[in-house]
């Protein structure tokens, strides 16, 4: 069991850190990012935030390490790929693109392992509902709200909105639930007077919208 543990910690530390260089090198800088204050990208590729990103991970593993054999691989990528890519919005309040598209494939990628790994593959249909469900809500809420939600906000949805409904829809509809109550709670409490760190004014979602499946993780393991 501790080897288990050890490869994952390591594995997950491993695959957040090795997105730095996709930012320094690869991320197109939004057009109107100089204008709203934005740092830039490969600003990110520093001690400071590398910091962040290794106990995010760090912490992200430990929450998922009771997860069954099969479910292991998405909560390594979840809490490595995708930890990494809201740690971009949590300072720069955007999700580019082109990482979106990266880290959603890896987490397929790690359903599939998984799917193969499984003996009763009920969870990750599970996985695919909640995904679908996450994405027309969060594009409804994007319509509404012309413009006050990022559109990537409404590419990460379908990764927390899977992972989410691992416990099943029950455990999607906490998630869901979760993410909008520490936005809000964080938003009252900190962001009017502390806006993500790399812009002029802004409100990263993406980390709310991240954290919730844990929540979600959580109160399954509470009531079991």
């Amino acid at each position: 069991m501790h080897w288990i543990v050890t490869t994952m910690l390591v594995s997950a530390l491993l695959l957040a850190l090795a997105h730095g260089p996709l930012l320094a090198r690869g991320m197109r800088e939004p057009a109107d990012g100089a204008e709203l204050g934005k740092l830039p990208y490969a600003k990110l590729v520093a001690p400071g935030p590398i910091f962040w990103l290794v106990a995010v991970v760090l912490a992200a593993q430990i929450a998922s390490i009771t997860a069954d054999g099969p479910l292991r691989p998405v909560w390594l990528v979840y809490g490595s790929s995708v930890a990494a890519l809201v740690w971009v919005d949590a300072y720069t309040t955007w999700l580019p693109q082109a990482l979106s598209w990266v880290v959603t494939a890896e987490l397929a990628a790690a359903g599939v392992i998984g799917f193969l790994m499984a003996d009763a593959p009920l969870p990750f249909w599970h996985m695919l509902l909640g995904a679908g469900a996450s994405l027309v809500v969060w594009w409804i809420f994007w319509l509404i709200g012309r413009g006050a939600l990022g559109f990537g906000d409404v590419r990460l949805a379908p990764l927390a909105g899977a992972m989410g409904a691992i416990t099943g829809m029950g455990g999607w509809f906490v998630a869901l639930l979760a993410s909008a109550l520490l936005a809000i709670v964080w938003g009252v409490t900190f962001g009017r007077r502390h806006p993500a760190p790399g812009t002029k004014s802004g409100f990263a979602y993406g980390p709310a919208l991240w954290a919730g499946p844990y929540i979600a993780l959580i109160w399954a393991s509470i009531n079991h």
